[in-house]
């Protein structure tokens, strides 16, 4: 895979549905958000818990249009503790950073489990082990973010049960779907306004982790926390003038036409 399609694939965004955009109520809100661990997790016999690695994916969600948008974020793989047969624990200890304008009770974090394993040719296989959703703003006035700490009960299955026609009002999902017994993530969320002066380096929606490297902001150098992005600091700026620059862009309009007409021509004769 060229460099080029690589570069693609990782800044692929999805934009928010158009009614929702326009229903953004004030400027956008920078958010901390803290996956400390997931604890009850059940270890089956047949798994040996020295291989088990795990991984968060934390995806933005439209409730009210059922549509999710930005982009996927992923944890690092992290191992469990705990014996077979019995509950085991996963510390994560993320730290994820975002800003939106979308600050409406219908947006929310769907933050999934998975489970990785290598295959005999040494490529990972990633299967959905739960899923939860995390409400994220209050829809009040006063206080928009939801804050302080919680635990998350996660449901079997996969998150793309969301986009299912039955399961329309995100309440429904205790009817419909059946819950992890005894697994919870344990969480907390904060507004996180020193993402202020570097807004116009990240684009909304997009989640980040303090390992992320954004271009224009100083890469951190304190390797000993999880909260990279505490305070950011912007990188030096300096100015420059490009002269004679000019931007070609294949086909242009005349050639098209040109192209067109012998087209056309092409089939006039044949018929």
């Amino acid at each position: 895979m060229s460099d080029w399609k690589n570069a693609f694939l990782r800044n692929r965004v999805i934009p928010p549905h158009s009614q929702t955009a326009r229903q953004a109520p004030g400027s956008s809100q920078g958010l901390q958000l803290v996956f400390k661990q997931i604890d009850g997790l059940h270890v089956k016999q047949s798994e040996s818990p020295a291989s088990l690695q795990y991984q968060l994916r934390v995806t933005l969600f439209d409730s009210g249009h059922q549509h999710f948008f930005g982009r996927t974020w992923k944890s690092s793989s992290h191992s469990v503790s705990g014996m077979q047969g019995q509950s085991g624990r996963v510390l994560f200890n993320e730290v994820v950073y975002f800003h939106t304008s979308l600050c409406l009770s219908s947006v929310v974090a769907v933050v999934e489990l998975v489970s990785l394993s290598t295959r005999a040719d040494g490529s990972q296989d990633a299967v959905g082990s739960g899923f939860g959703l995390l409400q994220l703003f209050t829809g009040r006035a006063d206080t928009s973010i939801s804050q302080g700490e919680g635990r998350l009960s996660l449901f079997n299955g996969t998150p793309r049960a969301l986009l299912h026609p039955t399961l329309k009002d995100p309440l429904q999902l205790n009817a419909v779907l059946s819950v992890m017994e005894g697994s919870q993530l344990l969480y907390s969320i904060q507004p996180h306004p020193a993402l202020t002066p570097i807004m116009h380096l990240l684009p909304p929606n997009i989640l980040v982790s303090g390992h992320d490297s954004i271009p224009g902001v100083v890469s951190s150098t304190d390797t000993g926390t999880a909260d990279a992005l505490r305070k950011p600091r912007l990188l030096k700026s300096f100015s420059c003038v490009l002269e004679g620059l000019r931007v070609a862009l294949f086909p242009s309009v005349e050639v098209f036409e040109s192209n067109l007409l012998q087209l056309l021509n092409r089939d006039c004769q044949n018929t």
